[in-house]
């Protein structure tokens, strides 16, 4: 990339001349685009008719021959806090490795590999004086991959982890402190005895706090001794986290997010940085649960400093506790031409969770799955859900989808959590038609008849209850990282047959249902990237030794085009921000990705290597037209 002089159109234009992947519908491969000094693109074509006219006071900005740019990356389900919180945990950050393509120069990954292991290498760092009731604190812990070897530390306990958490951190961790470690997941989190003892001094105590855990969908899992420090939900670790000292990383990312920022902030620059080197513009922060991460989002994405645009969606209940209104940026492009794109979008989501984690054990599954008796999550059966009932769904979110004035968008990862889902969005519909996008996160375990009902719904061809239920324009985004990373975890879960057809691309295109792709930050890493290799190949790794590697599902690749669509256009879409956002069209705003090569060079249907996708160059990205400093 080379800057220069020459060029009209005003002072503050910049034109940028090479091939530019533009990711409109039809698919056009550009030779320029303008942008004039407020972001605004001006002309997309080829260079001739873009600089035609154009006079002295303008910036040129050639790329490489080898050199492409598209629209910015946009990630439409993370969590910002916690992937923020896990770059201060050090050591106590205990995910398991990344499979080798993924890896990169990290290499202590590998004595976490075994459960028990990675539960020994934590830090116990002495407590401040006369705080011997001081967390501590761990993240990412994933016994789905991480292999449970009997010995060591909690010689002669369960022959399984998920039987007795407790045990083991009492064992490996501290029995001195109270420890309370979350699973990579989100949604469990395991902690020891002395955790309880922090927060009910006595069983009648503790059985209370159980009971209002379990009333909110959370299950502090019990056998015959008790307690049993399995916990099941956020419902169920909320108490754990509100007892946590304030001066804790955890402890602030819940009680006082800017604070977090503030005493942390070298550790979270250098992630932000992360980020944007990953070719990200936009993030969608998915299920913010109060004012204070709201108003953290906003606060972080104003800084002067900060390369990144943020739009929030906000936990249904959060929305009528505090009784929000959904927002947006403070002007809009589109209707004011001398309106700047703010980097804060506003929070106009609302998020609910019909079910929980795959990995997790606690995905709802109808016929013809269930959760395996062989394999990792053997009493788990068909799952579970937060809700009684697909009403019970509907009767929650009733009054904010009366407004007509939010997205709302549900958590389902298991095939009847899917089912819920959409029979909750067409009681809804028959209560009012929404003209909003509303949108499925996750869609993990696909079944091809809720993929049919998905279609049919988004057509108006779908019924309820005998009734025909006015058309929704409802999406699907996966976590695709699921198939590289828990592919063959899910195959020893579920079985290979609904293994296969985990992020179900193929049925996503047979019924014309548009999709995404999303890393659900701190789950998976944020690499559109990689996600576009991901979805492409669809290889999956066999944990521990990587040694088995195999396509999941190959019937659901992706091509690479519609890969790329799926972490741009599609994102923007489904966050209601392509009238801004996505493509790169006149009149929008000029977010941009420089990439060191053309990932649609290495399509299989062209003689391509997909493997090599995730090895191309982030060399800049562009916010308003500007660069954002990822070269430097």
């Amino acid at each position: 990339m080379t800057t220069g002089g020459g060029g009209a159109g005003g002072a503050g234009t910049t034109v940028f001349v090479g091939k530019i992947v533009t990711m409109d519908d039809k698919g056009t491969i550009a030779e320029a685009v303008s942008v004039n000094g407020l972001g605004h693109i001006v002309k997309v074509g080829t260079e001739k008719d873009v600089t035609a006219g154009l006079g002295s006071g303008v910036e040129i900005v050639r790329l490489k021959p080898e050199q492409v740019l598209m629209p910015g990356f946009i990630d439409p389900h993370m969590h910002l806090l916690p992937t923020l919180t896990q770059s201060i945990l050090g050591k106590n950050n205990l995910a398991p490795c990344l499979p080798p393509p993924y890896r990169g120069a990290a290499t202590d990954c590998e004595t976490r590999a075994d459960l028990l292991g990675a539960l020994a290498s934590m830090q116990v760092p002495p407590p401040a004086k006369g705080q011997s009731h001081e967390f501590v604190l761990g993240m990412n812990l994933d016994p789905s991959r991480q292999q449970f070897i009997p010995g060591g530390c909690g010689a002669g306990g369960p022959d399984s982890f998920m039987k007795k958490p407790k045990f083991f951190l009492d064992a490996c961790v501290s029995k001195d402190r109270p420890v309370l470690i979350l699973d990579q997941s989100g949604h469990l989190a395991y902690v020891n005895q002395k955790a309880f003892a922090a927060i009910c001094s006595t069983p009648e105590k503790c059985d209370a706090l159980a009971a209002s855990a379990k009333s909110q969908g959370g299950t502090w899992v019990k056998d015959e001794d008790g307690y049993t420090g399995l916990l099941q939900e956020t419902a169920a670790f909320a108490p754990f986290l509100a007892a946590m000292e304030k001066s804790l990383p955890l402890g602030l990312a819940h009680q006082n997010p800017l604070q977090l920022f503030e005493t942390y902030e070298k550790e979270i620059q250098q992630t932000l940085q992360e980020i944007r080197a990953a070719g990200l513009t936009t993030l969608a922060d998915g299920g913010l649960s109060g004012v204070s991460q709201i108003q953290l989002d906003k606060v972080l994405a104003e800084r002067q400093d900060f390369s990144l645009r943020i739009t929030g969606v906000v936990t249904y209940d959060t929305a009528l506790k505090e009784n929000l209104q959904p927002t947006g940026p403070s002007c809009d492009p589109s209707k004011d031409p001398g309106c700047k794109l703010p980097k804060w979008l506003g929070a106009g989501g609302i998020k609910l969770w019909v079910d929980g984690s795959t990995q997790g054990c606690t995905a709802k599954l109808a016929e013809p799955y269930q959760y395996l008796s062989s394999g990792h999550c053997p009493t788990s059966g068909h799952g579970q859900t937060d809700f009684k009932d697909a009403k019970a769904i509907a009767d929650k979110l009733s009054s904010l989808w009366e407004t007509s004035s939010w997205r709302v968008q549900m958590h389902a990862n298991g095939n009847e959590a899917n089912r819920w889902a959409l029979d909750a969005f067409a009681q809804l519909q028959l209560q009012k038609p929404n003209p909003r996008r509303a949108l499925l996160i996750h869609n993990t375990v696909g079944e091809q008849a809720v993929s049919q009902d998905i279609g049919k719904m988004r057509k108006g061809t779908f019924a309820w209850d005998k009734k025909p239920v006015p058309a929704l324009d409802v999406r699907v985004t996966h976590l695709i990282g699921h198939v590289a990373y828990w592919g063959d975890a899910f195959t020893e879960m579920l079985g290979a047959d609904a293994a296969k057809n985990i992020d179900p691309v193929l049925f996503d295109r047979q019924n014309e249902i548009p999709f995404s792709f999303h890393s659900d930050s701190m789950v998976t890493p944020l690499r559109p990237l990689w996600f576009v290799e991901q979805a492409v190949t669809r290889r999956t790794w066999a944990y521990p030794e990587f040694t088995k590697s195999y396509e999941l599902g190959p019937e659901h690749k992706a091509t690479v085009e519609e890969a790329l669509r799926a972490v741009t256009v599609e994102p923007a879409r489904q966050h209601e921000l392509d009238a801004w956002l996505g493509s790169i069209e006149p009149g929008k705003v000029a977010d941009f990705v420089l990439l060191g090569a053309n990932p649609l060079d290495y399509d299989p249907a062209k003689g391509g290597d997909p493997t090599q996708i995730s090895k191309i160059a982030v060399i800049e990205t562009f916010l308003n037209g500007k660069p954002t400093g990822v070269s430097h």
